[in-house]
Formats: structure tokens, C-alpha cells, sequence
């Protein structure tokens, strides 16, 4: 009788559907988090693309690569706190040729790891997109 009341334990399912769900749940969560970071990404590179643009556009107009450089640290300052500009040089070709090149390099901050674990520093992937214009005169 024993060994029957233990068989029929065994072939009831109660409870299967929790210990399946505990087992997907990591996996579920880690892909979240990958998916929340290449979000975060992908907009850190919108936001740096608009960044150099507006540091062309306003280099173009005053040929001022330090007007230039606090419209481009603007933009990067829209992003919340994930993104952090790292520079925005201005090349100019010359006097004589109008053509410069700006640059834009950000940081952008992986948001799911630890400070902890990095020395109290969160990692991040640098980012570098640049523009080419021609000064107005």
C-alpha cells in the first residue's frame, strides 16, 4: 500500500508549472537586461549623432570650436546620466579650404553591472561618430 500511495504522488503534476517557471526566470531576466542595454545603446548613438551635428551646424555658422563643443555637451547632457561626452574636437582643413571635420566621442555606461564588482567604476563602451561641413562665410 505504501508503494502505491508513493506512485501516485509522484504522477500528480501539481506544482510543475513553478518549478518550470523558477527555472526560465534567469534566463528570461537576463535577456531583458541585454535587451534593456542595446536600447540604452542604440540611443546613446542617436543622441551622439545629434550631438555632432549640432557641433557642425554651430561650428559652420560662428567657426567657434568651443561654441561648437558646449552644443554638442549639451545634447549629451539630454541623455540621463548614462551618457557622458568625452570630447568634441573640430578639425579645420585651412584658411583657404572652408571644409572642417567634428567629432563626438561619449561614453556610454553598461547599466546593469555592478559598481562593486568594477572598483567602484561603472564599465563603459566608447562611442566615436563625426560630421564633415563647410564653414559659411
Amino acid at each position: 500500500m505504501c508503494s502505491s500511495r508513493a506512485a501516485s504522488i509522484l504522477k500528480e503534476d501539481r506544482g510543475s508549472s513553478t518549478i518550470e517557471f523558477l527555472g526560465i526566470l534567469p534566463i528570461v531576466i537576463i535577456v531583458l537586461s541585454v535587451m534593456w542595454q542595446m536600447i540604452v545603446g542604440v540611443h546613446g548613438v542617436v543622441v551622439a549623432q545629434s550631438a555632432v551635428n549640432e557641433a557642425a551646424k554651430v561650428y559652420s555658422i560662428t567657426e567657434d570650436a568651443l561654441e561648437a563643443s558646449k552644443a554638442a555637451e549639451n545634447i549629451v547632457s539630454t541623455a540621463s546620466g548614462y551618457l557622458s561626452l568625452a570630447g568634441a574636437p573640430i578639425e579645420g582643413t585651412g584658411d583657404y579650404d572652408p571644409k572642417f571635420t567634428a567629432k563626438v566621442n561619449v561614453d556610454i555606461r553598461l547599466v546593469f553591472l555592478p559598481e562593486k564588482l568594477f572598483g567602484g567604476t561603472t564599465p563603459s563602451v566608447t562611442y566615436t561618430t563625426e560630421a564633415t561641413g563647410r564653414v559659411i562665410k
